[in-house]
């Protein structure tokens, strides 16, 4: 981890967090506490601990409250700029402000709490030699009821209360600089719109399970059981 990363990193931490309201109201959600450290802390001392030193937030809800945290970033040993949204641009947008950069980007939501092992999502990536890698988690959705599966009239199957598996997008992605071709200048634009873009554009697009602590922190109780997971050791920071 010592050894620094040929790669930059990108935060996203414009959101307004409506759904964790009143909390959010004078703070952006990237910087409601974790264990006595705003969540944006915790990820930028991550970054750097996996060799990440140049890292960039974007900002839109109150932005004072983050650059006057953080400054520059060398108190936290990085080398930290901010990008400031006009509007909300979505999960993708804001990218699009940006000069195209020459080196592989780290993009990460700003209200995930997690332990992915960064190192091995870059070395993920260039083993796939992909063009975007997004992080997945497993996600399974348990039926509570019977499921019957029929042909016509004629009942073929009956489950009961099955569980299904899915993956579902971590919020954490690694991108080639070729892909900032397809992301638009200044208009609203979802990291969802940009994998679809690539896909029928057929760029190779690869998926990075996550098999360490993950947790998105969108709503109240999102967010008090990370508090929790944080006092009963079950996430080390």
């Amino acid at each position: 981890p010592s050894q620094p990363l040929s790669l930059q990193a990108v935060v996203m931490a414009g959101g307004r967090g409506s759904r964790l309201s009143p909390l959010t109201e004078h703070l952006p959600k990237p910087m409601l506490p974790i264990g006595n450290r705003p969540l944006l802390e915790i990820i930028i001392e991550q970054l750097r601990e996996a060799g990440i030193h140049h890292v960039q937030v974007t900002t839109h809800h109150k932005p004072e409250k983050i650059e006057e945290h953080f400054g520059d970033g060398k108190s936290f040993g990085v080398n930290l700029s901010y990008l400031a949204e006009d509007q909300p641009l979505g999960t993708a947008g804001a990218l699009g402000l940006l000069e195209v950069p020459k080196e592989t980007t780290l993009v990460m939501n700003g209200d995930i709490l997690t332990q992915v092992d960064f190192r091995a999502m870059l070395a993920y990536h260039r083993e796939h030699r992909a063009d975007l890698t997004m992080a997945v988690r497993q996600y399974d959705l348990k039926v509570p009821y019977g499921v019957v599966e029929c042909e016509g009239s004629i009942v073929r199957r009956l489950s009961e209360k099955p569980v299904f598996g899915f993956f579902v997008n971590a919020g954490i992605y690694v991108l080639e600089p070729a892909v900032y071709t397809f992301i638009p200048a200044g208009k609203p634009f979802d990291m969802t719109d940009l994998i679809q873009c690539l896909l029928k554009a057929g760029r190779t697009v690869v998926s990075f399970p996550i098999r360490e602590y993950w947790l998105d922190i969108g709503e109240q109780a999102e967010y008090e059981r990370a508090e929790q997971d944080v006092c009963n050791d079950k996430v080390r920071l």
